[in-house]
């Protein structure tokens, strides 16, 4: 696959242009990387120390490529490594070195390097090392998405929910913030499947869950396929009240599809803080999922708040924003 194929696919899959940032001392290499990266419509920045560098990694995150020259010792790129990573996790790193100065290459990509090239190098070097690494920041992606997305739905799965959920109860506590579930599942799902096929239920779990997404906070709530027709959202900074009055937004932007023979049954939660972690999120979870069966028994499109919740903050203030 030629390089630019790999470009579109790339931006196609993280939704945005290709970016780099370049820390470039030698005139020949700017001058050169400069023409070509403008060439092939990359966007660039070119700095010309570390110390801007990393202000650049901390206003802008966007940074997919950091292209830098070394000249200093090894003790020094250690430094420049972790500084990058701290601010930045995901960025792949390419090093342009002397070739007359380094001689242990292996010693670079033990520390975190992505990729290197020795000077003097030819253009169509740079270039077939440039998207070498771009491919392997793709298939990064691709594989990320793998760990954490379900493949149908495109939310998040379960195996990234028992992971995030301690991660979020965690910081809920020590930030003494309330954070609240929905345990939510699709009523007579299974039948559905069985009498329309699984094409047409495979349907219904992809626009509910667009439903989801369109009906929560962008990039603070959390929406995941708990199972094969049960989803879960993590609600941040989210008390019972607030809670389920998104619960009804959610069925009634369901009722809007006008799909009647499936109706949703909500379960929600807010977080009461027990012995431990662990103790804490199976208490959370286990609340939800009671509250998401009593909806179930004799109701269509029932949200239900779990009894605990409001008899544990029900004397608290609520103002309600929707």
């Amino acid at each position: 696959m030629i390089g630019s194929e790999w470009l579109k696919l790339i931006e196609k899959e993280i939704g945005k242009k290709i970016k780099i940032l370049l820390k470039l001392e030698d005139l020949l290499s700017k001058a050169l990387l400069e023409q070509f990266l403008d060439e092939i419509k990359i966007p660039k920045k070119i700095v010309s120390s570390f110390e801007e560098l990393y202000t650049s990694l901390k206003k802008d995150h966007t940074f997919q490529i950091i292209m830098m020259e070394i000249y200093e010792n090894e003790k020094t790129l250690n430094s420049v490594i972790e500084e990058i990573k701290n601010i930045t996790s995901h960025v792949k790193i390419f090093l342009i070195l002397d070739y007359f100065e380094e001689k242990d290459l292996g010693k670079y990509f033990e520390v975190g390097v992505d990729e290197i090239i020795l000077k003097p190098f030819t253009l169509n070097e740079f270039k077939a090392r440039l998207f070498k690494i771009l491919k392997e920041h793709y298939l990064d992606i691709k594989l990320q998405k793998f760990i954490v997305e379900d493949p149908l739905t495109e939310v998040y799965n379960r195996r990234y929910f028992e992971e995030i959920i301690k991660e979020e109860v965690y910081k809920a506590i020590r930030q003494k913030l309330p954070l609240s579930i929905l345990m939510i599942d699709l009523d007579k799902f299974k039948w559905y499947n069985d009498n329309f096929g699984h094409q047409a239920g495979d349907k219904v779990l992809k626009d509910f869950s667009k439903i989801l997404l369109k009906s929560v906070r962008n990039k603070v709530d959390k929406v995941f396929r708990y199972g094969g027709d049960e989803f879960v959202v993590i609600l941040p900074y989210t008390n019972w009240q607030k809670a389920f009055n998104i619960g009804k937004r959610i069925i009634q932007n369901w009722e809007k599809e006008g799909l009647e023979l499936i109706s949703l049954s909500i379960g929600v939660a807010q977080l009461i803080e027990k012995e431990t972690l662990e103790k804490t999120v199976s208490f959370l979870i286990n609340r939800s999922d009671l509250a998401m069966y009593k909806a179930k028994k004799g109701f269509q499109n029932k949200c239900i708040v779990d009894e605990e919740s409001i008899k544990q903050f029900s004397n608290e203030v609520y103002q309600d924003e929707d």
